[in-house]
């Protein structure tokens, strides 16, 4: 092992940037010597990483994003080149975030510089050719899905499957039953039915997607005139949007600042936008409805793109409908809202909901993920850094 490893985390969005708050911390506390340097956001920053760029606000998704974004993200690139000039990694550790990430990894190998990926693309959901090309990029491949690793394994590529982050980071999130009925009298909810609102962590979300479940919680709100919505705003600036889509639906809800996971816990159902926040909803074992928004233009183009089934990462690791999901290219909440109102009002559907979303946690494996990732970064460092 070198003995100052100086080990480049590329993050691009805000659960990269927790995921690889969580590993620089893994590394450092196995490495203390350790010099960790990348892009990302506040959270790796906070975690002991030198952050050249702060790549957390250009994350989006959609092709129209990423036409629009394209500058920001080559200067982000040019940013980085310039720093390997000045100071080349011993590794580069690449989180997600494809678009940006492999060209990356491709400067690295052009460079000699050891790839060990972290949070594997989603080839198994879109363009799953892209396998061959992550497999001559990267030295390892960690896995966070369990069906992941065996489509490594099939091509010779170096893989771990190291367990899911959120594992991790929520088993310190839990609330007892006390704690959520006090959250609820704090939100004035403790006499009515909480449904959480969770329009995701990009504003292209929130400007997107928001305003349809904003329509849906309509849907609910005229057959059950006590629900009480909570919204869950990622950060401070989204409040600002949150509350102009909600003023113009005309929708009444709290929008709360830093409390996601709260409100996944203390609300009797959620609507959430597909993504990680799924995932963590079903870990703490609230029904919900999941909801992605794609352009009229994609209705013809996406089911030629998609490889899956479903779009929610809960059902595809179920391999059925566990929550129901709506891919909507169109602006009618309609169904969203009768799904949603099922789950409210008929008992059997929601507790079987939450057994089913519980084996789905369950196939993750045990917590420990950052250290297992970290481990293998540093395994991955020595056997292209021997001695």
């Amino acid at each position: 092992m070198l003995s100052y490893p100086r080990v480049f985390i590329s993050a691009g969005e805000r659960s990269g940037d927790r995921f690889g708050a969580s590993l620089a911390a893994a590394i450092l506390d196995i490495e203390p010597d350790a010099r960790l340097f990348g892009v990302g956001g506040p959270q790796m920053a906070a975690a002991g990483v030198r952050v050249l760029a702060d790549t957390v606000g250009h994350a989006g998704m959609g092709f129209r994003y990423v036409f629009a974004s394209l500058d920001d993200w080559l200067k982000v690139f040019r940013r980085c080149i310039r720093q390997f000039n000045g100071e080349s990694p011993d590794i580069i550790v690449p989180i997600d975030n494809p678009g940006f990430n492999l060209r990356l990894a491709q400067h690295a190998r052009e460079r000699q510089i050891p790839v060990c990926y972290y949070v594997s693309p989603q080839v198994w959901a879109w363009q799953p050719r892209r396998i061959h090309r992550i497999g001559r990029l990267v030295n390892r491949m960690m896995t966070i899905l369990p069906f992941e690793k065996p489509l490594y394994d099939r091509i010779g590529v170096d893989c771990r499957y190291v367990g899911h982050p959120l594992l991790d980071y929520l088993a310190n999130t839990r609330m007892e039953e006390d704690a959520k009925q006090r959250f609820l009298r704090d939100c004035s909810a403790s006499e009515r039915t909480a449904v959480g609102l969770l329009p995701g962590s990009r504003l292209q979300e929130i400007r997107h997607t928001f305003p349809l479940i904003c329509d849906a919680a309509a849907v609910m709100s005229r057959e059950l005139p006590q629900v009480r919505f909570l919204v869950a705003a990622s950060a401070p600036e989204h409040a600002g949007e949150i509350a102009d889509v909600l003023s113009s639906r005309r929708l009444s809800a709290r929008i709360l600042v830093g409390k996601t996971s709260e409100i996944m816990q203390a609300a009797r159902v959620c609507l959430v936008v597909s993504g990680t926040a799924a995932l963590e909803t079903a870990y703490f074992g609230t029904p919900m409805v999941v909801i992605y928004r794609a352009g009229s233009w994609a209705r013809h183009v996406a089911p030629r793109m998609l490889n899956v089934k479903y779009i929610s990462l809960v059902n595809i690791l179920a391999g059925r409908e566990v929550v129901p999901e709506f891919l909507k290219f169109d602006d009618n909440a309609r169904g969203i809202g009768e799904a949603a109102l099922h789950l409210l009002t008929d008992e059997a559907a929601w507790s079987k909901c939450r057994t089913d979303m519980d084996e789905v946690v369950r196939s993750l494996g045990p917590a420990g993920t950052s250290r297992r990732a970290a481990e293998a970064v540093l395994d991955c460092l020595n056997r292209t850094h021997p001695g």
